[in-house]
């Protein structure tokens, strides 16, 4: 074991970070807010918060917390330091991600993450002065190797198919080495998986030893982690990730991706796009996240931290006037905001309390009225992971069946209940769950959620009640927390529904069991964009609860609804 710690050593000191380590040190001594600018592989993210610690910096009980944008990144990189320091995952090195805690001797708190980098900090021990305001910028090369890039002369018509002829052509030609493809959403990855298993069964000569393993959020933990094993001799891993919107990269992004060719050796990277569309067409830089998602949640966390003044927040990208007024204007219209545009009582100091989306929390207050809380609480939970079914391939028609057993006319939420009363009754069985094409582990996820959300909502006063077997008032609280994504079927269309708010022509997802039935009227909990906007989790309601339950929201569209 000493000769593992030894051996690990000698890895970080390779590492381009390590060499400034002394200077990373300086610069958080004597600066209030020290921006380290490094490339993919520098060893940025794992190195930095062990030198820290070494320095003293977790001391009197406190914590150096590293924040990553993904679950399966704080994962992987929680592993990687405790493994690098000796100790168990949990002790000194944890991670927290909603609704996971893997911090047992840890004391993790919202407090650890401020909404600005400027803090104030006693100065260092013997010094006569506190820390610089003004922030230290430190540049931190990467350890690439070099890859060489390949382009296609003339655009392709059909990526997808392209994925694959490539794929199959590097296999052919190329010698052993993992192959890493960037695809637009689980469909698309999916798609290319089945190609993949179509050739191989046509061709075995130019597929023979390929590994195809997606990777995208819905998969459980475990089939996410296969991805990280060591390549079986003989074998070449093809991993897809998933991208939730389809929209051209910029240059950065390209860069990024093709540099994870390089990490440990040289490599290639295949672009399918022409080199004239790279330096000619392709923007510089891409939209900052900031700028492209959804704000309401974010407004909310602000609100609960104090800050009032939304429109006159520093934000590190500024999101637009418009995206801001339709977050507020949704929160305002779910009664979580008051004309005053602060959290109302008890309702939005309610909602910031539930770790959910906003949605989700005024579905939980509204069941406590409609006298359904215990479903509802079982409907968030499913809501809360990315899906309970698993992605079966080549078993397409089994699996729709197996769907089907579970299927309610009034749609997925329905559905979503005698899910999880199968469970339970099957003593929560992992062969059940086989059988049946449940996600095992997203089940039992399902429940410790359930668990969780009902020790909340009886903290925040919440009756849990059942509504035995009333649908109606299951509908009509999901209505209640998702009124302001109502849609209409247009009439004499096939499957065209257009949004109540903003006339944006969707579909139901081909997931949904509303999928081909195509009720005149739905709600629904998110969009999935790919060549066309897709709705998920998908439930039938009455037009007629929309201004009941949100009448300041829908008083000016009562008209040109036709209710």
């Amino acid at each position: 074991m000493a000769y593992g710690y030894a051996n690990m050593e000698k890895q970080r000191q390779r590492l381009p970070v390590y060499k400034y380590r002394t200077e990373i040190l300086y610069l958080v001594e004597n600066h209030a807010t020290t921006i380290i600018v490094g490339e993919t592989g520098s060893g940025k993210t794992t190195q930095i918060p062990q030198f820290l610690k070494e320095a003293g910096w977790a001391e009197g009980g406190r914590v150096i917390a590293c924040t990553q944008p993904r679950r399966l990144a704080v994962q992987a990189v929680s592993a990687r330091v405790a493994e690098e320091m000796g100790v168990n995952l949990g002790d000194e090195v944890g991670y927290t991600i909603r609704f996971e805690d893997h911090t047992t001797s840890m004391k993790l708190t919202s407090d650890l993450f401020q909404p600005t980098f400027y803090w104030k900090r006693q100065a260092p021990e013997g010094s006569t002065h506190g820390p610089k305001l003004e922030p230290a910028i430190l540049s931190v090369e990467g350890r690439g190797f070099s890859v060489k890039i390949h382009y296609v002369e003339e655009p392709v018509s059909d990526y997808i198919r392209s994925v694959v002829s490539t794929i199959l052509l590097i296999n052919e030609r190329e010698p052993p080495g993992d192959v890493l493809v960037f695809l637009t959403g689980q469909d698309d990855i999916e798609t290319a998986i089945k190609l993949l298993a179509e050739e191989a069964h046509s061709n075995q000569k130019n597929s023979s030893g390929l590994l195809p393993l997606p990777l995208y959020s819905g998969l459980s933990r475990s089939e996410q982690e296969l991805i990280f094993t060591p390549t079986p001799r003989g074998k070449r891993k093809i991993s897809d990730i998933e991208s939730l919107v389809v929209a051209p990269i910029s240059k950065a992004s390209a860069r990024q991706r093709s540099g994870r060719a390089g990490r440990v050796r040289p490599g290639k990277c295949y672009r399918l796009y022409t080199e004239d569309y790279f330096l000619k067409q392709m923007p510089g830089e891409g939209i900052p996240e900031m700028q492209r998602s959804n704000l309401v949640s974010t407004v909310i966390q602000l609100k609960a931290l104090g800050i009032d003044n939304i429109l006159g927040f520093d934000w590190p990208a500024p999101p637009s006037p418009q995206a801001m007024i339709r977050a507020l204007e949704v929160l305002y219209s779910l009664q979580i905001l008051d004309d005053d545009a602060k959290l109302t009582s008890p309702t939005g100091f309610q909602v910031a309390e539930l770790p959910l989306d906003p949605m989700i929390s005024k579905m939980i207050l509204a069941s406590s009225e409609l006298g359904c809380s215990d479903e509802i609480i079982t409907i968030a939970a499913v809501l809360s992971i990315q899906s309970v079914w698993v992605i079966a391939r080549g078993v397409q028609k089994e699996q729709d069946e197996a769907k089907l057993r579970f299927a309610a006319a009034e749609g997925d939420h329905v559905t979503f209940l005698n899910v999880y009363k199968g469970f339970l009754e099957s003593k929560k069985s992992s062969q059940w769950c086989y059988k049946n094409f449940l996600n095992y582990q997203s089940m039992k996820k399902v429940v410790e959620i359930r668990d969780q959300l009902k020790r909340i909502a009886r903290r925040l006063g919440i009756t849990l009640k059942s509504c035995d077997g009333d649908m109606e008032a299951v509908r009509k609280a999901v209505t209640a927390g998702f009124f302001a994504n109502a849609c209409r079927l247009e009439p004499h269309s096939n499957g065209v529904y257009k949004t109540i708010r903003g006339s944006e022509e969707v579909y139901i997802h081909p997931s949904s069991v509303l999928f081909r039935v195509n009720p005149k009227w739905v709600v629904y909990q998110s969009i999935v964009s790919t060549e066309r906007q897709y709705m998920r989790n998908v439930v039938t309601i009455n037009p007629s609860w929309l201004t009941e339950v949100a009448p300041h929201f829908y008083q000016n569209r009562q008209n040109a609804m036709d209710l």
